[in-house]
This record gives C-alpha cells, structure tokens and sequence, in this order.
C-alpha cells in the first residue's frame, strides 16, 4: 500500500549571512518531491528553516551590536523571502530558537541520557567556527591546517564537554547504508561515506561550556554548558512535525522520504543523526539526497543574494 503521507527535509543555514544560490538549490531539489508526492496523491510536509545558534552568530551579532535574538529575528525572513519568491511549496520553516524547538531538544537530551549514551569527558582537537565542527588531526594536516571551504585556519581547542556514543551504532548504520535502508544518492556519496567510516564512527562532542559558547540551547542539568549545534540542528528535522508532544502528527509523517543536504554535512546526517534516531528508538529516513557546491572559480560559491534582503 502506498503511503499516504509524505514529508521531505532541507538542510537548515545558519543566519550569519544572505542565502545565496546553493540554499536556493537545496530549496529547488526539494520542491520537485514535494509537487511529485502531490501529484500522486499524498498529503506533503515541506520543512525548512534556519539555524539560530552558535558562536558565529553571537560574532556576527555583536559586529553589528545587536543581541543574538534581535538579530535572528531580522535575518531568518530573508530566507522565508527566498523561498516565497522562488515558489516553492514548503508547508513548514522553523527557526532553533522557537520555544517548541529548544523544549523538544533538550527532552532529546534527557532521553539520551537516560539511555546511557551521553557522558561527560575531556576534548582537545581542532575546530572550525565556521563549519561549527571539530576535525580530526589527519583531517588538519591533509587541509595543512586551513579549513577548505571557509579558507580559516582550525583552533586549538581543549575543553570539558559532554559525549554523544555514536560509536555504539557503527554496526547498525553501516549495515543501514549498506542495504539501502537508509539510501545515500548518488551512489558514489554512499561508497564516499562507507569509506569514511570503515573503522567505525567516533564518539562526538554535543556540548561546549557555557564560557565559550554562549549562544545555544542550555543543558539540562548542567548550567555551565550549552549544547553543541550539531544536536540542536539535526533534532530540527521531527520537532517541526510535533516531537515528542504531537504524536499523532509527527508519526504520520516521520520516517522522512527524503532529507536533501549538501556534501559538506553528509558525514553528519548520516552519521550523527541515524545514530541520534536509533538511541531515540526511531525510524532512518528514508534516502539522503546529497548534492555538490555552485562554484566559482574553482571555489564553493557563497555569494549573498541581496535580492532577497526585503523586509516585505
């Protein structure tokens, strides 16, 4: 039987900047699954949304002294404008700091941590502000300590942080992957990232102290840290549909048929988030849809679009 509902997903960028043509893309790949699913019958969700929290854009903030949420109350209708002048059909657009949002997250965290996956240890390593992600040394020394798509060098950092056990799922996702119960197209992104994670997946970092990073949803029970986005972000995907509180809602719709992202956040989707699933006892989406950079002379293109700077 065919079912009745359908719900497709796209990355949600972060509010530092202008959406420029690759959202657009991302937007545009969506929306052709969402008129298709409609065309055949079934009821669509349509997410997108933005990305709200993190050190970047409490930078980004304070440069124009403005506090965080001031400013990502003005900069998140830029993409709303974007996408309403592009027509696509997206049905809901979230924000990470909606009340609902933060709420559901930091219940995700209790489950966690009432299912014994999130511990608390020591971290030193390299990190990317503006990818808001740790690298490993190997992954330093190959990019000779610049990050590729931001063109900044990686910080040093060491801190105390709580831990996500996303080594306990290796297994299981691989497997996932392998069988296409949770597919990755095109088919050469699948084998990239099987490669990526041939000796198992690493436990990640999910919270950083409140010290040095400010801007983030608040730990549960702990007031000196704040959750890393990674977390934060990926939850976005179900508690726009309702997680936890709204059963019936967000169960007629989840698991997603698609979830299009960019190449550069592949390893987290299918990596993190499948593991995030599995500790919450829930259902891989269906297929990843990975797609590669706009460039410009040779470079990824992030160019702002200033078209869509209105504010009505």
């Amino acid at each position: 039987m065919t079912k009745k509902h359908a719900y497709i997903t796209t990355a949600i960028p972060y509010v530092n900047g202008l959406p420029h043509i690759g959202h657009a893309m991302d937007y545009m790949l969506a929306d052709v699954w969402a008129r298709y699913s409609r065309q055949n019958g079934r009821e669509v969700r349509f997410q997108a949304g933005v990305d709200e929290h993190g050190n970047k854009i409490a930078a980004k903030a304070a440069s124009q002294n403005q506090t965080p949420q001031a400013y990502v109350d003005q900069m998140h209708v830029n993409f709303q404008n974007m996408i309403a002048e592009l027509n696509i059909s997206v049905t809901d657009f979230i924000g990470a700091t909606d009340a609902h949002h933060v709420g559901a997250v930091q219940y995700i965290w209790q489950q966690l941590v009432a299912a014994g996956y999130i511990f608390k240890g020591s971290y030193e390593g390299w990190y990317c502000q503006g990818c808001e992600a740790f690298v490993t040394d190997k992954e330093a020394a190959d990019n000779n300590g610049v990050c590729p798509d931001h063109q900044t060098p990686y910080q040093r950092l060491s801190e105390e942080n709580y831990y996500f056990k996303t080594s306990a799922f290796s297994d299981n996702i691989r497997q996932a992957i392998e069988s296409n119960k949770m597919r990755i197209v095109p088919e050469f992104r699948k084998k990239e990232f099987l490669e990526l994670m041939k000796d198992g997946l690493k436990d990640v970092s999910v919270s950083r102290p409140r010290k040095n990073l400010s801007w983030g949803v608040p730990v549960p029970g702990d007031d000196n840290q704040v959750m890393y986005v990674w977390l934060d972000a990926l939850s976005n995907y179900i508690t726009v549909i309702g997680y936890p509180d709204r059963p019936e809602e967000w169960q007629s719709f989840w698991p997603a048929d698609v979830q299009v992202i960019g190449k550069d956040i592949l390893r987290f989707h299918a990596g993190i988030w499948p593991a995030m699933l599995m500790a919450l006892d829930l259902p891989l989406p269906k297929v990843l849809l990975v797609h590669g950079f706009i460039n410009s002379g040779g470079m990824k293109n992030v160019k702002e679009s200033r078209k869509w700077c209105w504010s009505g």
